[in-house]
């Protein structure tokens, strides 16, 4: 062992010794500190925090509740005494009112949601206005139309550069025969491409393999040969253009000449574009949202699936008046996340009230709730947006006061809305040392008349109401 080494292992097994008030001063937090203090913390990680207080430091929470020391020289917003409350961002997993055209139906899979907009300066300003952080866009059309993206809601327009470019399948399955039949060739004729594919990798491996071979028996007979050449005087000169087996190499027509190696690694045949997804989602490669109107259109979904176990997510769309009710013990055995519109519902021909969302919540299924208008464009933009987001938090507050758990909502709009776009990193619960990622409202978050006040970022102010509105007086 290095003579130096031996010399520092000393220190290095010591065990360690307290650094003193010294060498702590040193290590304390560095940067200027922001306090918000608030009439409530929705932390959705156990209880709320009545009157209390979170600490914002280098774009981390340093520390939250109700008896938090405001350190030093911190920029103090206090908010309280209306009610105001601080709770992780909203998340919505789609806005299709971003959508400013209808691509049709059919297997359009090779597009991306990203690629297919085109928005106004303002357009996600509504976005912030209302404390969304992420945002889901889907591609326009019906059918396969393509792939979902995930956007930021400061995301710069005309084109937004994508947080998530490709994401989710979408298939949009109707209770109509051709929209099933759509899916069957489609889930079909990725089956085929996978043999297609599976038969040509077994084909060049036994090429491979058989080349190989004739490669080594050529070298075993060349050795051969070479052995029983004359130890004196050498063999005799073969007649020009011809080699030691007679083939005639100056013609090029020798049977070495005409042979070919295979290529030195595997090289899949073409899957037509609109396809690959397709063949991704059949390998388990990708997950497919689907959306589904009614048990009708659940029924289909079954029938084409039959035995395969693909991983796929179901976006239950329906009006004011459904019938999915009666596919709750199906979604409860699946145990998988729904999404689902933002509203109460009827029974069909009748005026009984359905909260389709609790009855799931019950069962313990995990949900991500939606803006009532989901499917279609739904017109476009700012009118159109300040529209959704207004239905969307009123729809929440209506299924809470319907019998739907507060905590469970709020989760569903936030947490759980993020996790289904893999962005639970980005917004979670919170806690000292997190990322101070939150959104504060001048009330409740479950009352769509509250207004948000600041959307942060990693402590990053991405809007200020009163920043905003002086801005606009000007």
């Amino acid at each position: 062992m290095h003579p130096a080494f031996l010399a520092l292992l000393p220190a290095v097994l010591a065990p360690a010794q307290d650094p003193g008030p010294a060498a702590k001063a040193d290590a304390a937090p560095v940067g200027r500190a922001t306090v918000y203090r608030v009439d409530r913390i929705e932390t959705l990680d156990g209880e709320a925090m009545e009157s209390a207080t979170l600490v914002v430091r280098q774009g981390v929470i340093e520390a939250l509740g109700k008896a938090v020391v405001v350190p030093t020289g911190a920029v103090v917003h206090d908010l309280r005494g209306g009610g105001s409350t601080l709770m992780p961002p909203y998340v919505l997993t789609h806005a299709n009112w971003l959508q400013s055209d209808s691509r049709g139906n059919g297997r359009n899979a090779r597009f991306l949601a990203a690629d297919s907009l085109w928005l106004d300066d303002d357009a996600l300003q509504p976005l912030r206005e209302h404390g969304v952080l992420l945002v889901g866009v889907d591609p326009p059309g019906s059918g396969l139309p393509g792939r979902t993206s995930v956007l930021d809601a400061d995301a710069a327009a005309p084109q937004p550069r994508a947080r998530v470019r490709d994401l989710h399948l979408k298939v949009e399955l109707d209770s109509n025969n051709r929209s099933k039949e759509l899916l069957r060739k489609a889930l079909e004729d990725a089956d085929k491409a996978i043999e297609k594919e599976a038969k040509a990798r077994t084909d060049w491996e036994k090429a491979r393999k058989d080349w190989d071979e004739k490669q080594k028996k050529a070298a075993a007979d060349k050795a051969a040969k070479d052995e029983k050449k004359p130890a004196e005087g050498g063999e005799a000169t073969p007649k020009p253009g011809k080699d030691e087996g007679g083939d005639d190499k100056s013609s090029g027509k020798g049977k070495d000449a005409e042979e070919k190696a295979p290529p030195e690694t595997f090289e899949p045949p073409t899957i037509e574009p609109d396809l690959v997804p397709v063949v991704e989602w059949v390998r388990k490669q990708r997950v497919a949202q689907i959306w589904v109107d009614d048990a009708a259109a659940w029924l289909h979904l079954l029938d084409v699936l039959g035995e395969r176990e693909l991983p796929w997510e179901l976006v239950a769309m329906h009006s004011s008046s459904t019938n999915l009710h009666e596919v709750l013990d199906a979604l409860e055995k699946r145990g998988e996340r729904v999404y689902l519109p933002a509203r109460l519902s009827f029974l069909p021909f009748t005026r009984t009230r359905l909260n389709l969302p609790a009855e799931l919540a019950a069962r313990g299924v995990p949900l991500v709730l939606l803006p009532p208008a989901t499917r279609g464009p739904g017109g476009f933009g700012r009118s159109s947006a300040e529209t959704n987001l207004h239905d969307w938090r009123a729809g929440v507050s209506e299924l809470v006061r319907g019998g739907l758990d507060r905590g469970v909502a709020l989760r569903a709009i936030t947490l759980e809305a993020a996790a289904a776009i893999g962005q639970e990193e980005h917004v979670a619960a919170l806690v000292a040392g997190g990322p101070a990622t939150f959104v504060i409202l001048d009330g409740d978050p479950l009352d769509a008349t509250a207004e948000v006040q600041f959307l942060l970022r990693e402590g990053k102010v991405l809007y200020d109401r009163a920043k905003e509105e002086k801005e606009e007086r000007r």
